[in-house]
């Protein structure tokens, strides 16, 4: 199994590309079902809060 990690930070990253890769609750069914039906992830988890986006992809 290989599992990807990709994120982003207040550490990382300034406000305003945090706020571009944030997932609010309205976008977020739809990302993870793009997501899984790339048949190149067969599993994915998104967090998403005001200061940080991860998302992890097996």
């Amino acid at each position: 199994m290989q599992l990807l990690t990709l994120g982003v930070n207040h550490h990382t990253a300034p406000l305003a590309i945090r706020e571009q890769v944030a997932f609010g609750p309205e976008k977020l069914v739809q990302a993870l079902h793009e997501l899984t039906q790339s048949r190149r992830a067969t599993e994915v988890a998104i967090l998403s809060t005001c200061n940080r986006t991860e998302l992890y992809v097996n």
